[in-house]
């Protein structure tokens, strides 16, 4: 009950505060009433659409199908469509790809050619090396084996001893110990056209006039390019014989050498896949070197009855 002596104006005051405190307790219970109706509204309209959908594709079971397929032939590739090519384009496109390819076996082709070239060069510069020092060792041990002959001889009040001499009997350039590397006319990789026989055998293999005559190339001369250090004697008919390769020769242009006399050594100078002799045989008249102008030697040894 109110207190008579308090004044009018807090008493009115106080009963407005307590009706706010009342409004605010029913204005919280209607918000919450609220959002239980609204929560409640959302779930029955979600089972009625999901119910709806259901109803729909159960009957109407070719939608999904059909949604499926158009989405299907949307992403479908647009090759399909498309027009064929032009048969004149397509040929043109497959010659342009196969002179490309034959370009590129070319190159390959050269470089492998070019490096089995380099590859070659260098062996061949290598073995003319070892066969420049085989020749000088060679001739070192000669010019000793001849000052200690002579030096012997002075020593005994006895010349020294000549070269020994053939009987006369003519005989292969070499004599032994060798094999037959190519014959006259064969073709291959090492020569368009044999123009020789090759008597291979070790570098140092003495090396012998097959038959009497005059000295007319010793060593160096015009077909040291291919045949490197060479010999050729020219013999009573006027044929004159080549012996190309040497690694040391033993004779003097103008000298006469008798059959089966020493004239040098198998080497591998000049153009050679390997230590041998190369033996050529010119007809009178034709200048030794001019390789194609030689003949089968076979036949100039079989008149000279000697068969290699």
């Amino acid at each position: 009950m109110p207190n008579p002596s308090t004044p009018q104006s807090a008493l009115a005051r106080r009963a407005l505060i307590e009706d706010i405190k009342q409004d605010k307790k029913g204005w919280l219970q209607h918000g919450v009433a609220a959002l239980a109706v609204s929560l409640l509204g959302l779930g029955i309209a979600g089972s009625v659409v999901l119910t709806g959908a259901a109803q729909e594709t159960s009957a109407n079971p070719g939608a999904a199908s059909s949604v499926t397929a158009s989405r299907d032939s949307a992403s479908t590739s647009r090759s399909s469509a498309r027009a064929a090519l032009d048969p004149a384009k397509l040929k043109s496109l497959a010659d342009q790809r196969a002179e490309e390819l034959n370009k590129t076996d070319e190159a390959v082709a050269q470089a492998a050619k070019s490096k089995a070239a380099a590859a070659r060069a260098k062996a061949l510069k290598s073995a003319s090396a070892a066969t420049r020092a085989e020749a000088t060792k060679i001739a070192d041990g000669k010019a000793t084996a001849q000052r200690a002959t002579a030096k012997k001889a002075a020593s005994t009040g006895t010349s020294a001893a000549a070269p020994a001499a053939s009987s006369g009997k003519d005989c292969l350039p070499v004599t032994g110990g060798y094999s037959i590397a190519a014959r006259f006319g064969q073709v291959g990789s090492w020569a368009r056209y044999h123009t020789g026989f090759d008597f291979a055998a070790p570098v140092g293999t003495p090396l012998h006039a097959p038959a009497s005559g005059v000295v007319t190339n010793a060593g160096g001369g015009p077909a040291s390019g291919w045949a490197g250090n060479y010999v050729t004697i020219r013999y009573s008919d006027g044929t004159q014989s080549l012996m190309a390769h040497m690694s040391t020769v033993s004779v003097s242009v103008g000298q006469t050498v008798s059959a089966c006399q020493l004239v040098g050594a198998i080497g591998m100078t000049g153009r050679t896949f390997g230590p041998h002799v190369h033996f050529e045989i010119y007809p009178s008249g034709v200048t030794p070197g001019d390789v194609y102008s030689a003949v089968n030697p076979v036949t100039w040894f079989a008149a000279h009855g000697l068969h290699p």
